[in-house]
């Protein structure tokens, strides 16, 4: 009895002593002075504790926005190309990852839970979120100043613009006033405004608008193309601005990008046209992948994005490799099975032309037959042919490719019919044989 006693006593004594429930943890605390979070986590859960100011940090910069989506709306930003919604969400990230002076303003913890409550100063916070306000508008005012006295330099004042945005964005619920060459201002509208006329003031220019072209040939074409910035009413030549050329219709083989140089030039290379659609058209912009790749801020990503820049067209006018043939049988300019020949060229998508010097290829076909012997079995006369053929380059006539086909075996009741058909055959054995390759290796590789 007396050890039953003493065991009693030891418990009534730790029960005593065990740590009773805050009042936070019963009912969440009100203070107007303050944004407030309680947090109940598993402490089954890793880093437990590191998850519950995590979460207090999210709830907090919830709270936050929800003044914030006031002050916005109040001043009315989407019409200045931002919709609150959007805005607010990022203010709100930004923030998350910025919030300083978040108090652990105190803990609880059973066996299994930990309850943590965090608390922000209202006033410390709006105290905090000015002077980050006042360092990015002291930060964006030298950058929009580059922009405003950029010329032929307009790539990197662009950077310097969208920059400056960058800074000041994540502030537009906030009072955003300053002055600047002497005017009071409101630096996020003269940023934005700024940023809207880009594509009025940026204007790129090729040398020619129509340009004529050969599907299908490794054949170069170099289109001189520049790029002007205006400003002011003048007009200038930008140096290592960023170009971007795109199939508006068609396909081809063109260099996709670059860089204009010191006097604002930059070509335009089609090196081939592999679709036979007429006409096609080529377009050049300015590249806004080029600055979109170096925005971090997903607002100001999205607000370049939405930028149409007019661009420059090239009209192609696209035909298709034209052909000759020069065709003779026996030394004669032969007869109908050369339209085989003709139907041939034209099923491989080569316009055959009447005309050798509107041509871009010759073929040279030359069939020589001959007599043979008689057959008494079959009672039929054979004949034989041998055939040279050779593909050769129209303007300066050179050759690309040349062989012969030799002994091409025919029979016919009669000696002429025998060599009228080794006529037929060596047209039939060089359609099969050589025309798709001629094609395919030296007019449309």
């Amino acid at each position: 009895m007396k050890y039953l006693g003493l065991i009693f006593v030891l418990l009534l004594t730790a029960c005593s002593l065990a740590k009773k429930e805050p009042v936070w943890v019963l009912q969440h605390p009100v203070d107007s002075g303050f944004y407030t979070a309680v947090i109940r986590t598993s402490k089954q859960a890793p880093n437990y504790t590191d998850t519950a100011r995590d979460n207090a940090l999210r709830e907090i910069s919830t709270q936050i926005s929800v003044q914030i989506d006031s002050d916005i709306a109040l001043k009315e930003t989407e019409a200045n190309g931002i919709a609150s919604s959007e805005l607010v969400s990022q203010i709100r990230s930004s923030s998350r990852n910025k919030l300083a002076n978040i108090q652990l303003a105190g803990s609880y913890e059973t066996d299994k839970e930990y309850w943590a409550f965090y608390r922000l100063s209202k006033s410390d916070y709006q105290a905090w979120r000015k002077q980050q306000r006042d360092l990015a508008v002291q930060q964006a005012l030298p950058l929009l100043s580059e922009f405003d006295d950029s010329t032929a330099d307009a790539a990197p004042g662009i950077t310097a613009l969208l920059k400056a945005l960058e800074l000041i964005v994540d502030y537009t619920d906030m009072d955003l006033s300053t002055s600047y060459n002497g005017q009071e201002v409101n630096l996020y509208n003269e940023l934005f405004s700024r940023l809207n006329r880009l594509p009025e003031n940026l204007k790129p220019e090729l040398a020619v608008a129509n340009l004529p072209v050969v599907a299908k040939q490794r054949q170069t074409h170099i289109v001189p193309a520049t790029m002007y910035y205006f400003k002011d009413k003048q007009k200038y030549s930008c140096k290592a601005f960023p170009l971007v050329f795109s199939f508006v219709s068609g396909k081809g083989d063109i260099v996709n990008t670059t860089l204009t140089d010191n006097e604002g030039k930059a070509d335009l290379v089609i090196r081939r046209i592999t679709d036979f659609t007429d006409p096609q058209q080529i377009s050049m912009a300015p590249d806004k992948q080029y600055w979109l790749s170096r925005i971090e801020n997903p607002i100001v990503k999205q607000m370049f994005k939405l930028l149409q820049f007019p661009p420059a067209i090239l009209n192609l006018k696209v035909s298709r490799p034209k052909a000759y043939l020069d065709y003779s049988f026996d030394n004669t300019a032969g007869s109908a099975y050369r339209d085989l020949l003709v139907r041939k060229l034209q099923d491989l998508d080569l316009e055959v032309v009447a005309d050798s010097s509107k041509s871009d290829f010759t073929f040279k076909v030359i069939v020589i037959s001959r007599d043979g012997d008689f057959v008494p079995s079959l009672k039929l006369y054979s004949a034989k042919a041998d055939a040279y053929v050779e593909l050769l380059q129209s303007k300066g006539y050179s050759s690309l490719y040349n062989t012969n086909l030799t002994n091409i075996k025919s029979t016919g009741l009669t000696t002429e019919t025998a060599r009228k058909m080794s006529e037929l055959n060596s047209i039939v054995e060089i359609n099969d044989k050589l025309m798709y390759m001629l094609v395919e290796q030296y007019i449309m590789y």
